[in-house]
């Protein structure tokens, strides 16, 4: 296990990196406004990937040890079609939510839809090395491309981002439709209505909690793009980005973690796994959150351009919050693991009501800051609810939480390998 925690940590870094580098490119060539917008068409995108995500998610993940891969490959495309079809006719019926965008919205949607599918029965298959080269893969190629219209072409609009988006979606769907080619039987096995609704039963809880925790992540663009503008969303993100780039140790373990869990029987086993794994994050990610916050304004103007001299503010009122949310990845993972998506789902709910209580209350006053103290409210809420129900639905007690010589070696095994790596 430890090996693909190595490989995923080590690739997760890299897409840190990586997507440090889009953050650069998109705010020096579009400045605040415009990575304002590339932040809500990204959002927009996600949101679309919820309801596709129903059945191309985690159900995949979940079923892929327990069904016919032919069967859950075709029901994940099929499902891919239908959303397809149901957002065009929302943006139809309801003018309201047509934009610009909407038909790059929709391709986009389609293509990452695809690939999160024919990823997610990879990490069903515990195939991490090919589940994480397909990401590097995507970066790299979208900031490639991007470079390309920036510098060569010399096209600094959204137009060079979404068609750099369009071009990595495509050949990382590509590429990992082919490694999931071997993997599947000759004979074409069609899945049934059972089939279909139990992907949709497990997945429905799965995306109201992810549809909730989006809200809780994202809700402030929104807010925001109303209240001060989409410049003041630009510098937002920037922060935001930045903040949580330092859960890719989260992250990572998580994927692994989930992966595992699911094919563990013992819940009493699962939950001290879990356990020790969110100690070995925060042990992780708090001396990084530190030295982000200690890191001077002039670093992030010189990297980002002047109009970002508020991003160390918005990073150090979102500090406690994201040392919350890398712990609660690991709970959720846990959650999500055994089945009880139910408890996600009241969690990412609480999160999503402390959220537009203090959304409301913060923001169209204090702006910025207003939005960084509301994401830390909320994600705090959602760690101390996952937090209680462990406690009090397993033999883990508050006392497990604490760090000890176990957890220690437990760390310095894995930061030994990634050195090694």
């Amino acid at each position: 296990m430890i090996g693909n925690i190595i490989n995923t940590v080590t690739t997760r870094i890299s897409l840190a990196v990586l997507s440090i580098m889009l953050l650069l490119l998109n705010s020096n060539f579009l400045g605040s406004e415009g990575l304002g917008t590339v932040g809500i068409i990204v959002l927009e995108i996600t949101i679309y990937l919820l309801i596709s995500n129903v059945v191309c998610g985690g159900s995949l993940v979940y079923f892929t040890s327990r069904k016919s891969v032919n069967a859950l490959v075709l029901a994940a495309y099929i499902w891919i079609a239908i959303t397809a079809a149901f957002y065009y006719f929302i943006i139809q019926v309801i003018p309201a939510l047509h934009s610009d965008y909407s038909t790059s919205i929709l391709i986009l949607g389609f293509l990452q839809s695809a690939i999160s599918a024919n990823v997610a029965i990879l990490a069903g298959q515990q195939r991490f090395k090919t589940f994480n080269l397909i990401a590097l893969i995507q970066a790299v190629l979208q900031i490639s491309v991007l470079c390309i219209y920036f510098f060569i072409l010399e096209n600094k609009s959204i137009t060079a981002f979404i068609n750099s988006t369009f071009v990595a979606y495509c050949l990382a769907f590509l590429f990992s439709f082919f490694r999931l080619i071997p993997t599947l039987d000759k004979k074409l096995n069609w899945p049934n209505f059972t089939m279909f609704k139990e992907l949709i039963q497990y997945g429905f809880y799965l995306q109201i909690a992810n549809i909730s925790q989006l809200l809780n992540y994202r809700l402030s663009y929104f807010l925001l793009d109303y209240f001060s503008g989409r410049a003041t969303v630009g510098k937002f993100m920037a922060g935001v980005q930045l903040s949580e780039g330092l859960l890719l140790t989260s992250k990572s373990i998580g994927a692994v973690q989930y992966a595992k869990i699911s094919s563990q029987k013992s819940k009493s086993k699962a939950a001290r796994l879990s356990i020790t794994l969110l100690k070995v994050v925060f042990l992780l990610t708090f001396p990084l959150v530190v030295v982000l916050v200690l890191l001077p304004e002039i670093l992030y103007t010189s990297l980002l351009g002047n109009d970002f001299n508020e991003t160390p503010m918005v990073i150090a009122f979102m500090a406690v919050g994201i040392i919350a949310l890398a712990s609660e990845v690991i709970l959720s993972r846990y959650f999500a693991g055994t089945g009880q998506q139910k408890v996600n789902a009241t969690s990412s709910s609480i999160g999503l009501v402390v959220t537009i209580i203090s959304g409301f209350a913060l923001i169209p006053t204090f702006g910025l800051m207003g939005a960084a103290i509301c994401s830390s409210l909320s994600y705090l809420s959602i760690f101390l609810f996952l937090f209680y129900k462990i406690v009090n639905t397993t033999a883990v007690k508050a006392a497990d939480f604490l760090i000890n010589k176990h957890d220690l070696i437990y760390l310095k095994r894995v930061v030994r390998k990634i050195r090694i790596s």
